[in-house]
């Protein structure tokens, strides 16, 4: 049975780094080249970095922290890193923010998706008031949980006003 395990995780490893392989960069796909626009590229990465520090300077954000990098496919070109003056003890988290911070990804993905969702409508693919169990056929029927899927609509969902409770896999159905 472990022999079984080593192979199948090595196989995995295998198979999902050959698969991660990016083709390398041709005529067709080149690199993009900032030199040519240099001057330009400096000027807007002045005037970004002057609104984050003229932000960064009002009080109202003593309680904020944050990292901002902006990168091409060779180098970091500009980034800027802002630790909260006023920082809640009790929360955990870097005390100070730098380029080593480590963050959590957490709901970032649902942009990407509600953008997806926005697209289909604007296409005329969906509804964004149907119900979410019209496109999720296994949330139909009898259900043991206290969620009411056929009140969900889509556009709760994007807005993120569906009700439903945070880390809810366990009550999905």
């Amino acid at each position: 049975m472990q022999l079984y395990l080593l192979h199948a995780a090595w196989y995995l490893l295998f198979v999902s780094q050959t698969l991660a392989a990016c083709s390398e960069p041709y005529l067709a796909f080149p690199l993009p080249d900032y030199s040519k626009h240099q001057p330009i590229l400096l000027h807007a990465l002045q005037t970004i970095q002057n609104e984050v520090e003229s932000i960064v300077a009002d009080n109202t954000y003593d309680t904020t922290a944050f990292s901002i990098e902006v990168t091409s496919s060779k180098q970091t070109l500009w980034s800027s890193f802002h630790t909260a003056r006023d920082r809640d003890a009790l929360r955990p988290g870097a005390v100070e923010v730098s380029g080593n911070s480590v963050y959590r990804i957490a709901s970032i993905t649902k942009t990407f998706t509600t953008l997806g969702i926005l697209q289909q409508h604007a296409a005329g693919h969906l509804n964004l008031d149907d119900s979410v169990d019209r496109y999720l056929t296994g949330l139909r029927g009898p259900q043991s949980g206290s969620i009411s899927w056929k009140d969900i609509t889509l556009r709760s969902l994007a807005s993120q006003l569906s009700g439903l409770p945070r880390d809810c896999e366990a009550r999905l159905i």
